[in-house]
């Protein structure tokens, strides 16, 4: 990210800050890590199938593994506070609470509601049985990746990688970054700061749109976490 995009960003009102002034560098490499572009992003969602096409946006706009989007369950989804709460994980970092923006925060009430009557628990039940989350998308990721032509390896876990440097990018610190990632230390996380740094054409109009939609959401989560601890509940 160039001094020139940094205040590109200031001007347009972020008051954005340079999420790697005065940190080093992670030294591993990001050949495996792919960012989809934002063209790329429109032309996979306007390919995707039900239910990969709302799992994709969660992942977008949250940064949820993939199998933690399957196993979200209505009872841990809290509409009037925004926020999912994934208790899964081998780590104390990876249970945890997720900001949701607008987008998802109604994409996933349309979900519940149109679910009432399978009474099952899960937002992407399986198609097998309502009373198990679904356990796979790769057949449909694969077949939605070609028809959108997007090129080079490409893996349904790359929307992870993709809203992590998107965010970092936007101005989200490191350490916000990585309790949303799940992330057990800093150093995780960085390798989305060297991702980034490696992207000669990244440009920042690509984040006009994304960058007050993804604020939004982390302002108000850290609200949230000053305050006393509420269960998740349903609105």
């Amino acid at each position: 990210m160039s001094q020139r995009s940094w205040h590109g960003g200031d001007r347009g009102g972020y008051a954005l800050k340079n999420p790697v002034a005065g940190v080093g560098m992670f030294r591993e490499s990001i050949d495996a890590m792919r960012v989809i572009t934002f063209e790329e992003q429109a032309a996979y969602i306007a390919e995707a199938s039900q239910p990969l096409h709302d799992i994709a946006k969660v992942m977008l706009d949250t940064g949820m593994r993939p199998e933690e989007v399957f196993r979200i369950r209505v009872e841990n989804l809290d509409f009037k506070q925004k926020t999912i709460f994934n208790p899964f994980g081998k780590t104390k970092a990876a249970r945890r609470t997720i900001p949701m923006t607008d987008d998802v925060a109604s994409l996933l009430k349309a979900r519940v509601k149109k679910l009432e009557k399978r009474q099952t628990p899960f937002v992407f039940p399986s198609p097998y049985d309502y009373q198990k989350p679904i356990g796979s998308v790769e057949k449909a990721h694969w077949l939605t990746a070609t028809a959108a032509k997007i090129k080079g390896h490409f893996r349904l876990y790359d929307l992870r990688h993709t809203f992590a440097t998107r965010a970092v990018a936007a101005g989200v610190d490191l350490p916000t970054l990585s309790a949303i990632l799940g992330h057990t230390s800093i150093q995780m996380t960085m390798r989305y700061v060297h991702s980034l740094r490696s992207k000669s054409d990244w440009r920042w109009r690509s984040l006009k749109s994304f960058a007050p939609r993804l604020l939004s959401p982390l302002r108000r989560l850290s609200k949230l976490n000053r305050s006393p601890q509420i269960s998740p509940h349903r609105s």
